[in-house]
């Protein structure tokens, strides 16, 4: 098995495509970077933090006095009054725009471009075995086609892996030197109560709980690719399924059918943001649901390459 893996992670960097994206990828990162270090030097004095938590306080204040104010809105005001107050009284300024801290969490929004490279290599990994009939050589070897598919899978989640890799370590190389790590301190209001909120295991945790919508859209395009054997289709199909998952669970919101689509579940960072798609979803029960529909992703994808005959 390992001897398939380490050749199939060959074949994929000897594709141009390959390098093209991980140059993609460091682009968007360093790109924005520069850019946010331009214009934070450009920026004006806007006085010293106490005068802006002051400030905060008071427009703040003028919100709450607004007439049909909401309830939510009402919470939320007299939550960054009590956070502002909590700063004054306690000389705890707030962190810088620019931080290492908040660089990270910015390009942690470029797991999407992640998924979508991760996506594009699942959808050609067997298909293009196909096109350009390698496929024939490739069976012909004392392998059983199991190992062979499931080679092709664990290289790809391993350039997936790779990708993040790549997007945390130069996030970090990135926003360090750019911004340096920063001194000032995030809060959050937990149970009632002003607390310091824990930045890095924070990040980690979105980071974690991204891997649901990376995993399960992998799973659906390497199924798509090895029953079609068609890239683009496979692509077309899942970026499309991505982009369109919302409204397709808004739309089918109203039938109890919605809660068991693999689609409202998979963006499992609606948990970290306590927005849910659907009311009254658990963690146990998505994960228990994206959890049976990569079984049948895997089924069928098994099922399929092992009975196609490419003989023809």
């Amino acid at each position: 098995m390992l001897k398939l893996i380490q050749n199939e992670w060959m074949k994929l960097w000897h594709k141009k495509g390959t390098w093209a994206m991980v140059a993609m990828l460091v682009l968007v990162i360093l790109v924005p970077g520069g850019i946010m270090k331009y214009y934070e030097g450009k920026s004006s004095d806007e006085g010293s933090w106490q005068e802006i938590e002051q400030q905060s306080i008071q427009n703040n204040k003028a919100m709450l006095a607004e007439e049909d104010i909401s309830e939510e809105d009402k919470a939320f005001f007299e939550e960054q009054i009590a956070i502002s107050e909590y700063r004054l009284a306690h000389d705890a300024p707030s962190q810088k725009d620019n931080s290492l801290a908040s660089f990270m969490s910015f390009t942690s929004n470029m797991l999407t471009l992640v998924t979508l490279f991760t996506v594009i290599t699942a959808a050609s990994i067997v298909s293009s075995e196909f096109s350009t009939g390698t496929i024939k050589m490739l069976l012909t070897r004392p392998m059983s086609r199991a190992k062979v598919l499931t080679s092709k899978l664990l290289t790809t989640f391993l350039f997936g892996l790779f990708l993040v890799a790549v997007n945390v370590v130069m996030s970090a190389i990135v926003g360090l030197v750019l911004f340096g790590i920063g001194s000032g301190v995030e809060l959050e209001i937990v149970n009632g109560q002003v607390a310091e909120k824990a930045v890095w295991s924070d990040l980690a945790y979105h980071y974690l709980l991204s891997g649901g919508d990376f995993v399960m859209s992998t799973l659906f395009a390497f199924l798509v690719g090895s029953v079609f054997r068609s890239s683009s289709l496979a692509i077309g199909l899942t970026m499309f399924l991505s982009f369109t998952g919302g409204m397709i669970v808004m739309f089918l919101s109203r039938y109890d059918i919605v809660k068991y689509i693999w689609l409202t579940h998979s963006d499992l960072t609606q948990y970290e943001k306590d927005i849910l798609m659907v009311p009254d979803m658990t963690m146990p029960f998505s994960l228990t649901v994206l959890a049976i529909y990569a079984v049948i992703f895997l089924v069928i994808s098994y099922t399929s390459f092992m009975k196609r005959d490419v003989t023809a």
